[in-house]
């Protein structure tokens, strides 16, 4: 619960002039990115990034201990909150 709150945390605040991210590395071709911007729907928006520059859209929330990801299309996935590493990219 505690991981939770964290992530929450760094995902709801911001700093000055920096955009920050949640990652998962989910294979060695694809990424998952958590972004703080909302979804038109509910949630807040993510894709998949493969090598290949391709990206499927998402949206996101936190579920107990797990991030479930809504995908483009129907599908969705959950991983553990802990699989994120938060990453800041500078303006």
């Amino acid at each position: 619960m505690k991981t939770l709150f964290a992530l929450l945390l760094l995902v709801i605040s911001s700093y000055a002039n920096a955009i920050e991210y949640m990652v998962m590395q989910y294979n060695d071709n694809v990424r998952i990115v958590l972004s703080k911007e909302k979804c038109d729907d509910k949630g807040f928006k993510a894709v998949a990034q493969r090598k290949d520059n391709q990206v499927l859209k998402a949206c996101w929330s936190a579920n107990v201990n797990k991030i479930h990801i809504q995908w483009e299309g129907g599908d969705f996935s959950e991983f553990p909150v802990d699989e994120f590493e938060p990453v800041e990219i500078k303006e």
